[in-house]
């Protein structure tokens, strides 16, 4: 996903630290519950805190509907119904297979924000989609179905309980079953839709085969169809079976013909395999299955001590290993997740020394963004030896990502730190200053770069209205609001309840 070698560093010195509420409990369920899960769930608490909608959040708050509802315009008017919005031309992609990507992954977005117009157009849209078929023929990323369109669904539907949703949702879960149909039942990484047999390539990421367990087994637990369950935790134990010289890592490709893992490997929590760590805490969380807490606990145990490392001024990080083994002082945006996912797993399994290290890579990320000349963070930073930070200049896009945003969040539900708040207020308005548009926003090409001319792309991906803008409207809301004591966020942000 990320590839290439890193050009040249602007240094940049960094010094010290830097320094309306949706609250429907639905009793709705469907009727029939596979018994897929175990009796004991992990206990998660979110301490609300004092004040924490006050005027100045409520403010907030309101900003990023507004931002919501100007990027949902764009979309609406010059892309509906097409996966994504291009905004500078004013037009839309088909990318994804035009299955409207952007509008499935902004469902519960919409109606979490009470777009209450913009939502039930969007719904209705959704009637007309053929899950079953490509018309245009572009075959499919099992992954980014799997999370976007899937997730999208089920999140809707957990918020809205509209049997249309779940209807979609299983004719989406019915296609992607397609790619499953292989010696080993990992899935193939892509899926020909139109033709009446699976087939892709014999490789897979760890992301792409291990980040498909909380939608489809969500999709079970609704649906009442075991399969969907069944099909998922297959997945879950050909990886664990799989060669591996380090306990807690895996390596980023494996086969999905025979289930071994590629010799040629590194280890990373960024892009290839970030949300396949990020899926053990949250079944564990979902369903209550002590081995995928044991297998989370030892992947924090091996990240920690061997991904993680520090500058001279202290500065921690989460890098990756070389095909030597070597640390390679670098950190993607994809990874400032993984904070998030430490504060959260800190909390329900009691481990102080997780919390402590999320603190300080959060802080990591958000002085990636604090640094640059537009207050927004790169797709990569690498961490001089003996300065504080710098900029690989091979790859200094913004692209409008979410994850830095989702560590604030969680980070700020888990201690109550206000700090966390102004830290994603101040990317917020970096956000509007920046990447905001006529019609909707707009990546950019090089974040340490202030003129706007010709540094922009024509591309606002569906993330940015499934998880960037819905982490900022949480980071501002109450606690009450989507408590991560009664739900669990998929990698794409879609809430799905915890079945107690």
């Amino acid at each position: 996903m990320l590839g290439g070698l890193l050009g040249g560093l602007y240094l940049l010195s960094v010094y010290g630290a830097l320094g309306r509420t949706w609250t429907q409990q639905s009793n709705v369920h469907s009727p029939q519950q596979p018994n897929v899960h175990s009796p004991q769930q992990p206990n998660v608490h979110s301490p609300q805190q004092p004040n924490e909608h006050s005027p100045e959040q409520q403010r907030r708050q309101a900003a990023v509907r507004a931002a919501m509802k100007h990027a949902w315009r764009g979309y609406r008017t010059h892309a509906f119904g097409l996966d994504e919005l291009q905004p500078l031309t004013q037009s839309g992609n088909i990318r994804w297979g035009n299955w409207s990507i952007s509008l499935l992954d902004a469902l519960d977005s919409l109606k979490l924000m009470e777009l209450h117009t913009e939502y039930a157009e969007a719904k209705a849209h959704v009637r007309n989609i053929d899950f079953t078929r490509s018309p245009h023929g572009v075959a499919i990323s099992v992954f980014e179905m799997t999370i976007r369109a899937l997730g999208g669904l089920l999140g809707a539907y957990e918020l809205d309980h509209d049997p249309l949703l779940l209807q979609k949702a299983e004719e989406v879960g019915r296609t992607l079953a397609r790619a499953f149909d292989t010696p080993t039942g990992l899935p193939y990484s892509q899926l020909d839709v139109n033709s009446p047999k699976s087939s892709g390539a014999g490789m897979a990421s760890l992301a792409e085969a291990g980040t498909i367990q909380l939608e489809f087994k969500q999709l079970a637990q609704i649906s009442g169809k075991r399969e969907f369950w069944d099909m998922a935790e297959r997945v879950s134990d050909v990886l664990e079976a799989g060669n591996r010289t380090h306990a807690g890592l895996y390596p980023m490709y494996i086969s999905v013909l025979t289930g071994q893992y590629a010799k040629w490997t590194e280890y990373t929590v960024g892009a290839m395999a970030d949300s396949f760590y990020e899926y053990m805490l949250k079944q564990y969380i979902m369903h209550g299955d002590i081995k995928y807490r044991t297998r989370y606990i030892a992947s924090v145990d091996a990240v920690t001590s061997m991904l993680v490392g520090r500058t001279k001024s202290n500065l921690a990080f989460v890098g990756r290993t070389a095909n030597n083994g070597r640390l390679v002082r670098e950190m993607e945006h994809l990874a400032c997740f993984y904070p998030g996912l430490l504060a959260l797993g800190a909390q329900v399994l009691d481990r102080p020394q997780d919390l402590t290290l999320a603190e300080e890579l959060a802080h990591t990320c958000f002085v990636a963004y604090n640094m640059t000349a537009t207050g927004l963070g790169p797709e990569r930073v690498y961490f001089i030896e003996d300065s504080a930070l710098g900029i690989s200049a091979n790859d200094p896009r913004y692209m409008l990502r979410p994850e830095t945003i989702e560590s604030l969040f969680v980070l700020y539900r888990v201690t109550g730190d206000q700090k966390y708040q102004d830290w994603g207020w101040q990317i917020f308005e970096s956000i509007e200053r920046y990447a905001r548009v006529e019609h909707g926003y707009a990546a950019l090409v090089n974040v340490l770069q202030t003129n706007m001319t010709s540094n922009l792309e024509d591309s606002m991906e569906s993330f940015f209205l499934a998880e960037t803008l819905k982490y900022l409207y949480l980071l501002f809301s109450p606690s009450t609001v989507l408590p991560l004591d009664e739900y669990v966020f998929t990698t794409e942000a879609h809430p799905f309840r915890i079945i107690k």
